[in-house]
């Protein structure tokens, strides 16, 4: 079991330094789409990992939310929207408080699907609510003069 822990600490660390270099500079709204539907997806498969305790799978999407939102950060930073840069912090010290959490000899489950759950709610709720709008059925798109 050691031994496990130890490969896939290594391979964690290994994937965020090719995430870090891998950070996707937004420019179009094609691809800050393409980076939302990335953040439901990872969010997601993260959220059913924690559910069944498969931590590694956790932290592999939970590394996914990172490099994305580093992304976000640059490109909110870009357009000095300090609202939005502070929403993207909030969710980054949530997600390494998650990290720490999952980096545990002993993962407490619930705690740690709390974290998750705040994580969603209030980072990725509160930026949807102040720069987006329309519904699932008309799409959404950013308010006027957002992008």
């Amino acid at each position: 079991m050691r031994r496990f822990t130890m490969c896939t600490t290594v391979a964690l660390v290994m994937l965020t330094g090719v995430v870090a270099l891998g950070q996707m500079k937004i420019t179009t709204m094609e691809e800050y789409a393409k980076l939302m539907k990335s953040n439901a997806q990872a969010n997601g498969a993260m959220n059913k990992a924690l559910g069944s305790g498969a931590y590694a799978d956790a932290r592999m999407q939970l590394t996914t939310l990172r490099q994305n939102y580093m992304s976000l950060e640059a490109f909110w930073t870009e357009r000095k929207q300090g609202d939005a840069i502070a929403i993207v912090k909030d969710g980054m010290m949530r997600l390494a408080a998650l990290e720490k959490m999952l980096a545990m000899a002993n993962v407490d489950q619930m705690a740690a699907q709390a974290t998750a759950k705040q994580f969603g709610g209030s980072t990725c709720g509160a930026c949807h609510k102040a720069y987006r709008e329309g519904s699932n059925d008309t799409g959404f798109r950013f308010r006027e003069g957002v992008f």
